[in-house]
């Protein structure tokens, strides 16, 4: 008995102590194994946090953010990072603006930050603080290879916006009613007293035609608000089967614009002249002004009106006329490759010859999709009723014309050869007249551009 005492005693003393050496260990364990622990939690999420970033991955970058952000001891430089791009894709230019200081004034020389901001100026269309924050970037040593490429980028952005932008278009047509001629082939006009008065219309003609488009635009920014702009645009349209439909056309513009955080506003005054070869069908002067609201990173409406006065040469005094227009444009970006467009158009039409005088209305809607990276695809359907002010005995009702215009545009983003975009356009137009013995007829044009920017 005393024996089995002994032992209990023994193994008493043995248990005492090593349950504290045993605590002791598991608790240096745990001191070991947590921060290792945190230490790999925190890389593997800021890891997939900056590759959700720069994939543009936004809905997993935002969860990302908010589990890397409960992480103890997480790296604020990531965090300034993530919240400047979440808050510049979400339209909140100004909270980007400071996110992006924040990490440039702990880390001058953090490359992304630099372009970041540079991207945000852009996009905010303030290109001097874009030019400035570019020209610090430059004075970095030892950039790599993608940093140097991002910087040519941007220099040849910004500079179209100093510099002035010069395009020129070549374009190739094929309409299949060029004269706009009546499908019908006879048309009674009156039958009195047993006298049938018809008229036989024109047949339609065929043409292939050709175009050179030329155009300059030059802005003057005063500061990053207010901006003066002149664009200066020529064409040469030729039908070599049908010469009556050639003509050159030269295009003048200059506008006032004012920028601000949420909206838009521009003044403009035009000139524009249409001529037959080397003799003039035309002269136009005008004003107009626009107005263009963001209500958000997706919806946009833009309200746009001017004011015309057209003078036509003596053969054709009688169209002289002064045209009202207003209009609203409403655009809605459905996701990054839908855009979905729709238009309201008003104008008013007053000639020299009252006849001639009417409204006219029209809806347009279409869509602007992006195939992928190199090619984009757009319908649009347009309708048109123009409604003359004249009283037509005949038919008891004043005249009436309606217009009906498809539009299919499909164009390359990259260029093909020697810096040239090339486009194709298919347009379908329909036009019918209450009056239909004076206007009916319908065409197809397809057309084939060729554009180069310099």
């Amino acid at each position: 008995m005393s024996s089995f005492w002994k032992i209990s005693q023994l193994l008493v003393i043995v248990n005492s102590l090593l349950f504290p050496i045993t605590s002791i260990s598991q608790s240096l364990i745990e001191q070991e194994i947590t921060p290792h622990f945190i230490n790999k939690q925190r890389s593997d999420i800021g890891a997939a946090l900056y590759h959700a970033l720069q994939q543009q991955y936004w809905q997993e970058a935002e969860q990302l953010l908010q589990q890397y952000q409960q992480i103890h001891l997480h790296e604020t430089l990531l965090v300034n990072y993530a919240n400047a791009l979440l808050s510049q894709v979400n339209g909140n230019f100004l909270q980007s603006e400071y996110y992006y200081q924040q990490q440039l004034k702990d880390k001058p020389d953090f490359i992304p930050a630099k372009t970041g901001i540079i991207q945000l100026y852009i996009q905010q269309k303030d290109y001097k603080k874009a030019q400035r924050a570019l020209n610090e970037l430059k004075q970095f040593a030892d950039l790599s290879p993608a940093v140097l490429q991002s910087i040519h980028y941007y220099e040849n952005k910004i500079s179209t916006y100093f510099q002035g932008l010069r395009i020129y278009q070549m374009s190739i047509i094929y309409n299949d009613n060029v004269n706009q001629a009546s499908y019908r082939t006879e048309d009674v006009i009156s039958k009195k007293r047993g006298v049938k008065v018809t008229r036989k219309s024109a047949k339609p003609t065929r043409s292939r035609g050709y175009a050179h488009f030329f155009s300059y635009y030059q802005p003057y920014f005063i500061t990053p608000a207010h901006k003066l702009s002149s664009y200066i645009s020529a064409k040469i349209i030729d039908y070599p089967s049908y010469t009556q439909a050639s003509h050159h056309l030269f295009y003048a513009q200059f506008h006032y614009h004012y920028r601000a955080s949420h909206y838009q506003w521009s003044l403009s005054s035009l000139y524009e002249m249409k001529a037959h070869y080397s003799k003039l069908e035309y002269q136009l002067w005008g004003g107009g002004y626009s107005f263009i609201k963001f209500l958000n990173k997706n919806h946009v409406i833009n309200i746009h009106g001017d004011y015309k006065i057209k003078k036509y040469r003596k053969e054709f005094i009688n169209l002289n006329d002064n045209e009202l227009s207003q209009s609203v444009n409403y655009k809605y970006k459905i996701n990054n490759q839908l855009l979905l467009i729709n238009q309201i158009t008003y104008q008013i039409n007053r000639k020299k010859n009252h006849l001639l005088n009417y409204h006219r209305y029209g809806i347009k809607t279409g869509v602007d999709y992006l195939l992928n990276s190199t090619w984009d695809i757009s319908f649009f359907l347009h309708y048109h009723v123009k409604r003359f002010n004249y009283y037509n005995p005949f038919l008891q009702k004043k005249r009436e014309d309606t217009e009906i215009i498809f539009t299919t545009k499909i164009k390359r983003k990259a260029p093909i050869i020697w810096g040239f975009y090339p486009m194709a356009e298919l347009r379908y137009t329909r036009n019918l007249s209450n009056v239909s013995w004076l206007y009916h007829y319908h065409q197809h044009e397809v057309l084939f551009k060729l554009e180069k920017t310099f």
